[in-house]
């Protein structure tokens, strides 16, 4: 019989993970464009395209 290693629970294969990192860079980058003088649809933007920027690379670039 083998023994298989449980991988870590805060490992970025888990989606609710990536999906956490990736809500964290969106409002990073919300509070950065907002400082910057954005506002409304534009700091909007700012964060829905980072975070899915973020998600789409950890998710490609994961380890397996």
């Amino acid at each position: 019989m083998t023994d298989q290693q449980h991988e870590s629970r805060w490992s970025l294969n888990h989606t609710g993970n990536r999906v956490f990192v990736a809500a964290v860079a969106g409002l990073l980058a919300g509070c950065i464009a907002g400082s910057g003088g954005a506002t409304g649809g534009l700091h909007i933007l700012a964060v829905a395209v980072t975070a899915v920027i973020a998600y789409v690379l950890l998710t490609v670039l994961r380890p397996r």
